[in-house]
């Protein structure tokens, strides 16, 4: 009897350290298999990630729909709509365009909150934006190499220099907006990097899950010990 438990013993601790080493390695090359892509939708694993933080105080208001950015994520009204591949800085609405800028591109939208489209570098806009405004009903660029004024449909841009404009400025996010992203959250942003990095520092098992990965990694170092030793007095 006292054999089987060892042997089921044994077992137990191969298979933990065959997890952790397995979530360690995955969280390893996480950017080039883009696990960041993978959501969980287990309904047990939504009620274990319940989030009652949202990780956002400020957005944009343009023609009464609210854009934010929530890790790497621009949400309209508390709803996804597009991976933003640098950070937002703000946005004006243009007639009936919503023109928002990162640092190097402009992300239309229409005044219903729909996505029109993205303007780069290839349609001639000025590099390195560092913020965006509108001087008499024009947009205007704040970039690294000056201000540059453009015309009503964002093809023609001029570097000039300007008084008086109206620069984009955030608002703080409503708490009826945070409570639609807490269960916009809950329900779609539980990837699956998370739950591989609560594995492999215990925080998935609650607060002794960390104690168990002290006492698993120093198993493996006193087994790393134990072998360096035998072969130490083989020799």
């Amino acid at each position: 009897m006292l054999k089987g438990i060892k042997v089921t013993a044994i077992v137990i601790i191969s298979v933990l350290m065959l997890i952790w080493l397995t979530c360690t390695l995955l969280l390893n090359h996480a950017r080039d298999l883009k696990l960041d892509q993978y959501k969980l939708t287990n309904p047990w694993l939504l009620e274990h990630y319940q989030r009652t933080d949202v990780p956002v105080e400020h957005g944009w208001r343009l023609a009464e729909q609210l854009f934010m950015e929530i890790e790497s994520q621009l949400y309209v009204n508390a709803e996804p709509k597009l991976l933003l591949n640098r950070p937002l800085l703000g946005g004006i609405l243009l007639e009936d365009l919503i023109v928002l800028a990162t640092d190097d591109n402009l992300i239309l939208f229409d005044t219903e909150g729909g996505y029109i489209g993205t303007l780069g570098a290839a349609e001639l806009i000025p590099a390195e934006i560092q913020n965006i405004g509108l001087h008499h009903g024009l947009p205007v660029l704040q970039t690294r190499s000056g201000m540059w004024q453009g015309n009503s449909i964002l093809d023609d841009w001029q570097l000039i220099s300007l008084q008086g404009v109206s620069w984009s400025e955030s608002i703080p996010i409503p708490e009826s907006t945070k409570n639609e992203l807490r269960q916009q959250l809950e329900a779609h942003n539980i990837k699956l990097t998370t739950l591989l990095e609560g594995i492999c520092n215990g925080r998935f098992f609650g607060e002794q899950g960390r104690w168990l990965i002290d006492a698993l990694l120093l198993l493996i170092m006193v087994l790393a010990l134990r072998g360096m030793f035998g072969l130490t007095d083989k020799s």
